[in-house]
């Protein structure tokens, strides 16, 4: 494979190699990946969700597809509809809480849609950031690109959990009629209705959305870092680990909170 022409940044100490170079002539890393990620063709839309639907049949083949031509549009489009499962969710605790009229609610679920489009995004940003210093740390090659594009495609498990949240969410909480309600007894339902049945459920499906988005990072990470398989749970596991214990901290913390509406 030629490499002459291209200039590249090494992934591991991120100095700038001269063309030609197969190695990182100041730390000794492989840019091997780092070549071939500059040689292969953009992804276009109609692969992207081609490379969807074989993560779902084929996910370790796939996976190997990714991790030599890294895309970020899974990112984006996971993104959109992880804010639109999130907007679904906001309009039904509305619903439940009787506390709008129902003629505003396509303006709340549009305006919710924009603003919670930038959770998703952060978290993938963070987290690609996180498990890409994590890589270096263990001498993984993988580039910042291919790392993105492995946090971005693990959104998969996660969109499927939001999505189904949402509809369980739309379809099992009462439908009430408009009510003028105080902003004590709006977050009073809101905490009754978090732990009932169905509040608890949809957590459980929620949790479960992340471990099967990190089994898919790990499956990316692992070819595109050349890991082991334990090297790449570590790489994974460490800030989902995190992830996930600050998410059942907040819901254990705030579910004890009692709030008492005014007379």
């Amino acid at each position: 494979m030629s490499s002459e022409g291209t200039i590249v940044r090494c992934p591991i100490c991120n100095e700038t190699s001269p063309q030609g170079y197969l190695l990182c002539p100041y730390c000794g890393a492989d840019l091997t990946a780092v070549y071939q990620e500059k040689l292969f063709p953009p992804v276009t839309y109609k692969e992207t969700f081609f490379r969807i639907k074989r993560l779902i049949t084929q996910p370790r083949m796939i996976a190997q597809d990714i991790a030599d031509n890294p895309d970020n549009k899974a990112s984006f489009l996971f993104s959109v509809a992880i804010a639109f499962a999130f907007s679904l969710q906001i309009v039904a605790y509305l619903i439940h809480t009787h506390s709008l009229n129902w003629k505003v609610y396509p303006g709340v679920f549009l305006l919710s849609w924009i603003l919670t489009l930038l959770l998703p995004i952060l978290v993938w940003l963070i987290g690609s950031w996180i498990i890409r210093t994590i890589t270096r740390l263990l001498g993984g090659k993988a580039t910042s690109k291919q790392i993105r594009a492995a946090v971005g495609y693990a959104f998969l498990p996660v969109t499927a959990a939001e999505l189904l949240i949402a509809l369980l969410f739309l379809i099992g909480l009462p439908w009430r009629t408009i009510d003028t309600v105080d902003i004590g007894t709006i977050v009073s339902q809101f905490l009754e209705m978090r732990n009932s049945f169905m509040g608890i459920f949809g957590m459980i499906i929620h949790f479960l959305g992340f471990l099967a988005a990190g089994f898919y990072m790990v499956l990316i990470v692992k070819p595109a870092s050349n890991f082991s398989w334990i090297e790449a749970a570590i790489s994974v596991g460490i800030p989902l680990l995190v992830f996930l214990i600050l998410m059942i901290t907040y819901y254990v913390g705030t579910s004890t909170i009692e709030v008492t509406p005014p007379p």
